[in-house]
């Protein structure tokens, strides 16, 4: 017997999605606390429809302490002209509000990392209620999904498009076109994820093409990193037949490969040797681990897991045990990850 759909949970969406024009809306779901009884955990939703046409959907802030997305969809919601549109784009810059206002990657609420519990619960927490609805909400509106990250307040990143690679040719072949087509300086495509149930991989199951990006970190925003997200969105658009043709911006295409990552191996202050964009060699000196508590003990050298470029680096000085300090990417060409 065929399974029984799963139960809807409590989230509803409150915004135009049929008519040509610019509206403000929200989705949103109970959350009864000391403060307010019947109170609301409410995600800003802005639809700009114009023409016949595909439907976009871009999500930002799924992490709280992740800021160029936000800024650039907040900015997309109020400036894109819906007379030059083929087709909608629906728009939510803070998909997880109470990290957003905490400045938080996981919610003050419940604990819970949203990035990490696509699809969702209906009968969950509220971080896994708000994934569901836009599971089953959002994400049946969408011809492409593009989910904006960076490095949050603990990790710095190149500017990069950055995704997965499904399993089903075709679709593979036109996720690859779109996380090239978005134009960052660099496209990472990381071949075997240890993160799942991201909203990614939930549309990707779904057959939707989707793409992430990692625009810098450090805790803040630079010119360089809105800009890349900002260009991006209108490249993603040309690339969609929705607006106009824009120039398209050259990206290098590279993979990040599972033993790529140097993590701590105990706690301490990392000295770096390096820093991004630089290219290096397996056995490189990476840096050095200081033992504060111990100061009788000389530092402990690490050394690089691979060669290839430095894409991503740690920004805490002190860590602990596993915690990331880099990851290196290496070249690739599209043949070559596809035959993968």
């Amino acid at each position: 017997m065929p399974d029984k759909a799963a139960p809807a949970g409590p989230a509803r969406l409150e915004v135009e999605l049929e008519k040509t024009g610019r509206h403000f809306g929200e989705m949103f779901v109970p959350y009864s606390h000391d403060r307010s009884a019947y109170g609301r955990i409410s995600v800003p939703v802005a639809v700009v429809r114009g023409g016949p046409g595909p439907t976009l959907l871009c999500v930002a802030g799924i992490h709280g302490d992740e800021y160029e997305g936000q800024i650039a969809l907040m900015r997309l919601a109020h400036l894109l002209d819906f007379n030059k549109l083929s087709g909608r784009v629906v728009i939510v810059p803070m998909a997880n509000p109470p990290a957003s206002m905490a400045a938080r990657r996981t919610s003050p609420v419940d604990g819970v990392n949203m990035a990490r519990c696509f699809p969702g619960k209906a009968d969950g927490s509220p971080s896994e209620q708000l994934a569901e609805g836009m599971s089953r909400l959002l994400l049946p509106l969408a011809d492409c999904v593009v989910d904006f990250h960076s490095g949050g307040s603990t990790l710095d990143y190149l500017p990069c498009a950055f995704g997965r690679l499904p399993d089903v040719p075709a679709l593979a072949n036109r996720v690859l076109d779109l996380m090239q087509a978005f134009g960052a300086p660099h496209t990472f495509v990381v071949t075997r994820p240890e993160a799942s149930a991201t909203f990614v991989s939930a549309a990707l199951e779904k057959g939707v093409p989707a793409m992430a990006t990692e625009l810098g970190g450090a805790g803040q925003v630079t010119r360089q990193t809105l800009d890349v997200a900002w260009q991006g969105l209108f490249n993603i658009l040309a690339f969609m037949g929705m607006i106009a043709g824009v120039p398209k911006s050259p990206t290098r295409l590279m993979e990040v490969l599972p033993g790529a990552f140097l993590r701590a191996p105990g706690a301490g202050m990392f000295e770096p040797a390096t820093s991004l964009g630089a290219m290096v060699e397996a056995g490189d000196i990476a840096g050095r681990l200081w033992n504060s508590d111990r100061l009788e003990r000389a530092p402990e050298d690490l050394f690089m897991p691979d060669e290839g470029m430095v894409v991503c680096r740690r920004v805490p000085v002190r860590c602990e045990r596993a915690d990331v300090l880099l990851h290196l990417a290496r070249d690739v060409s599209v043949p070559d990850l596809l035959r993968r």
